[in-house]
């Protein structure tokens, strides 16, 4: 792990004191999180950083271009928490791995966002079953928006795919779009893991915490399309 020099005047990582790029979520020597962690109330490990994606893409105008199908100056500290949450992903060094990419992390947030519209309708089924009807309305639109996420995600048109081989993009933009790569995938994962304890809560026949279970999922919801979004709008930065 590297170590700052006592002559760095920038910002420091608050884990291993390395030198950050100002506005940086992650440590490009330890990967920890530059962010503050997710609130106590979410019901996701309290490790696990914020998955909101940077809304504005980082400025290209003053670092030197790359040659995108090389091996580039990557922030290794996100790409190997977006590999543990994304089994295959390698990395950006070629065209073709740039499609492969693309299409893997989409297609597992997909299944990911499949599987937990899978368990939200087993829960609908189970209470309609026991006769619990409190909480049928809310799940209804929960299971519409996670359908429409799913496809919207499986078949996204935009993607990296746009990317043509020969486009030069800034070493500092590319690092950050894995960023955007983790938010999204981390979204993903959060969603899932939230959802998977709806249906114990369901069958406690708590109402009021199963109301706050929904919402937290409804929530998480929003979070990953967010994130999804913000992604879609990065990539269209650097295509050409």
């Amino acid at each position: 792990m590297a170590t700052p020099t006592p002559a760095s005047t920038g910002p420091l990582c608050p884990s291993c004191r390395a030198p950050v790029t100002p506005g940086a979520r992650f440590c490009p020597a330890c990967g920890a999180s530059l962010t503050a962690p997710a609130g106590a109330g979410s019901s996701s490990p309290a490790s696990a950083p914020t998955a909101t994606a940077p809304s504005t893409p980082p400025s290209s105008a003053n670092a030197p271009p790359v040659d995108i199908r090389t091996t580039v100056d990557q922030n290794q500290g996100v790409l190997k928490r977006l590999q543990l949450l994304v089994p295959g992903f390698r990395g950006y060094r070629q065209t073709e791995d740039l499609r492969a990419a693309d299409s893997l992390l989409r297609r597992q947030v997909a299944d990911k966002v499949g599987r937990a519209r899978g368990t939200v309708e087993s829960v609908r089924s189970s209470l309609t079953q026991a006769g619990q009807f409190q909480h049928l309305t809310d799940l209804a639109p929960l299971i519409a928006d996670l359908q429409r996420l799913e496809g919207e995600i499986r078949h996204a048109e935009q993607g990296y795919t746009g990317i043509s081989p020969a486009v030069r993009v800034n070493t500092q933009t590319l690092d950050r779009m894995y960023e955007y790569d983790y938010g999204f995938a981390l979204a993903g994962t959060q969603l899932g893991d939230g959802i998977e304890a709806l249906p114990a809560v369901a069958g406690s026949g708590d109402a009021s915490a199963l109301g706050a279970a929904i919402a937290t999922a409804r929530g998480r919801v929003s979070q990953l399309d967010s994130a999804f979004r913000a992604r879609l709008k990065a990539v269209e930065q650097i295509q050409v």
